[in-house]
C-alpha cells in the first residue's frame, strides 16, 4: 500500500500534465445587432486579385461597414471541406471608396489585391451597424488563385 502511494505521489510530480498547452480560447460573445447575415458571399479570381460579392439581406437596417476575414494555404495544401484559420483582413466603411456599390444588384464588391499565385482562399464577410456591432461572419467562399 505504501510503495503505490509514493508512486502515485512521484507519478504526480514527475508526469504535471499531458498534452500540449497553449493559450485559452475565449467563449465567443454572441453580440445583437439589428443586421442580418450575409447568405450570398461569392470570390473569383480576376487579374488584380479576388473578387468578393455579397448582398444584404434586408434593408430595415443601416449598414455601416463590413468585416472581411481570410484564410490563406498554399494550393497544394488546401482543403475546401476542413475547418480554416480566419483571420481579420480589413474594416470597411460604407463609404470606404475601397467597397465598391453595385447598382445593378443593389450588392458590394470588394478586390483583395493581396494575394498570391497558387494559393488557396477561403472568405468570410461580417456585416456592422453604426453602433460597431457585427453579425455572425456569412458562409465561406473559396477559391484557388491560379498561376496566370
Amino acid at each position: 500500500m505504501r510503495g503505490g502511494l509514493i508512486g502515485l505521489v512521484v507519478a504526480v510530480l514527475v508526469f504535471p500534465g499531458c498534452g500540449k498547452k497553449g493559450d485559452p480560447i475565449p467563449f465567443p460573445v454572441q453580440v445583437k445587432s439589428t443586421q442580418q447575415r450575409i447568405a450570398d458571399l461569392s470570390v473569383a479570381s480576376i487579374p488584380e486579385g479576388m473578387l468578393l460579392r455579397w448582398s444584404m439581406p434586408g434593408t430595415e437596417t443601416k449598414t455601416d461597414g463590413f468585416r472581411i476575414f481570410r484564410s490563406e494555404t498554399a494550393a497544394a495544401e488546401a482543403c475546401p471541406g476542413c475547418p480554416q484559420d480566419y483571420r481579420l483582413l480589413i474594416m470597411l466603411q460604407a463609404a470606404d471608396q475601397r467597397l465598391v456599390r453595385d447598382g445593378a444588384t443593389g450588392g458590394f464588391r470588394y478586390v483583395d489585391m493581396t494575394v498570391k499565385e497558387d494559393h488557396f482562399y477561403s472568405y468570410q464577410v461580417s456585416a456592422c451597424d453604426p453602433r460597431g456591432q457585427c453579425v455572425e461572419p456569412s458562409k465561406p467562399a473559396q477559391q484557388i488563385r491560379e498561376k496566370r
